[in-house]
């Protein structure tokens, strides 16, 4: 089987594994050289946590080890098929490779004694992703973090064989809301095997690199258990207009935090106001009751939940004035009664000269005259009683 050793890296890339130590890249064929190579066995899963608890099972199963000590550094951030460190930690006794989601074992040195340099797994199984050295009954066990919890505002380490008042170094890897990465540094004081690093609380940690004294006790990603740590953005979810009242329902906005709001009122009066959103995320602005709300700009933290016009449910809010009086009419004096008398008798006049024309006792001329005369009357009494009205 030909098997590539890992590179390690000593800095981060992204979010991706960082090496704690360095490997130098081999290829490896056991067949060529079976002394100095062995494939390990698969051993089981492995466990989440620290690098030293993930495949420690493997070691603890073995009948000749009764208690398990890690042993440093630590190699993280591989990948291949094998692995062949620069130099073994002095007195390891296994080895663990981790690889995927499975974990392999191998012993450190064969039946006589002579010490393994290239460590394999079993053809198809999963790129070396960290690797790991016990020792067995060691006479002086190692400071070692045996179990860690994130949450968004802490991590809180586990950690075995370091003294109480020691101090601990945390560096953590961070992403904003906008997914830019940051790095910040904490320490953390060493009280009855627990060190408790205090975090932003607004940003989510990514990686974490725990080191005591110089020596990298873990290097992993991580992610907080009550994830996404950044704020969620506000939520503009309802709006309710009345004459009297706008009342606006959202989401993600904190109790006690404030909106500020510009209403614009029918005659361009435009108000200003900022109220305060309580636990169910409702806000009202109180209106005057007796003008007509026409726009609606809604602002927090410098952003806009909303823009747009509105309109009251129980509109109009201002009183509508009353329809202006019909001015009185101008009464019909002498002068109206006379010139309606006279169009009338016009009329009759002209009307019988018609009928005595149509009889053949009467000219045509007269006929024209008496229309002429009947037509003037009637228009000096139209136009006077429009005048009149």
């Amino acid at each position: 089987m030909q098997g590539i050793a890992a590179a390690g890296a000593t800095s981060a890339v992204g979010l991706g594994w960082l090496s704690t130590t360095s490997a130098e890249a081999q290829q490896a064929t056991p067949q060529q050289n079976n002394l100095q190579n062995i494939e390990a066995e698969f051993c089981g899963t492995f466990s989440p946590g620290p690098q030293i608890q993930q495949c420690i099972a493997c070691v603890e199963a073995q009948e000749d080890c009764d208690e398990v000590g890690p042993l440093f550094p630590l190699f993280t951030g591989l990948t291949g098929q094998c692995f062949t460190p620069d130099e073994i930690p002095e007195g390891a006794d296994y080895v663990t490779l981790k690889a995927g989601l499975n974990c392999y074992v191998a012993p450190v040195v064969d039946d006589e004694g002579e010490p393994y340099t290239t460590f394999c797994l079993p053809t198809g199984s999963p790129d070396i992703s960290n690797v790991t050295f016990y020792e067995c009954d060691p006479d002086d066990p190692q400071p070692a973090l045996v179990d860690f919890k994130v949450t968004c505002k802490e991590i809180t380490v586990t950690t075995m064989n370091i003294p109480d008042g020691e101090e601990l170094t945390a560096e953590v890897t961070f992403l904003d809301a906008d997914g830019e990465e940051s790095t910040e540094t904490f320490t953390a004081t060493v009280q009855n095997n627990t060190a408790t690093f205090a975090l932003p609380g607004n940003l989510n940690p990514t990686n974490l690199r725990i080191t005591f004294d110089g020596l990298v006790l873990d290097d992993q990603p991580v992610v907080a258990q009550d994830a996404p740590c950044t704020p969620k953005p506000p939520v503009f979810k309802d709006l309710e207009v009345t004459c009297d009242a706008i009342t606006i329902t959202t989401t993600d906005v904190p109790e006690g935090d404030t909106l500020s709001a510009e209403v614009t009122f029918v005659g361009d009066i435009v108000e200003t106001y900022n109220v305060p959103v309580d636990a169910d995320g409702v806000a009202v602005i109180p209106l005057p009751g007796d003008l007509d709300p026409s726009y609606l700009r809604v602002f927090y933290d410098d952003e806009t939940l909303f823009d747009g016009n509105i309109q009251a449910s129980d509109a109009p809010c201002a009183e509508v004035p009353p329809k202006p009086p019909k001015p009185p009419k101008k009464k019909k004096g002498k002068r109206y009664r006379k010139k309606k008398r006279a169009c009338k008798r016009k009329r009759r006049e002209y009307e019988k000269v018609k009928k005595k024309y149509e009889k053949g006792s009467a000219k045509k001329s007269e006929v024209r005259k008496k229309k002429r005369a009947y037509e003037r009357k009637k228009c000096e009494y139209e136009r006077y009683r429009k005048r009149c009205k």
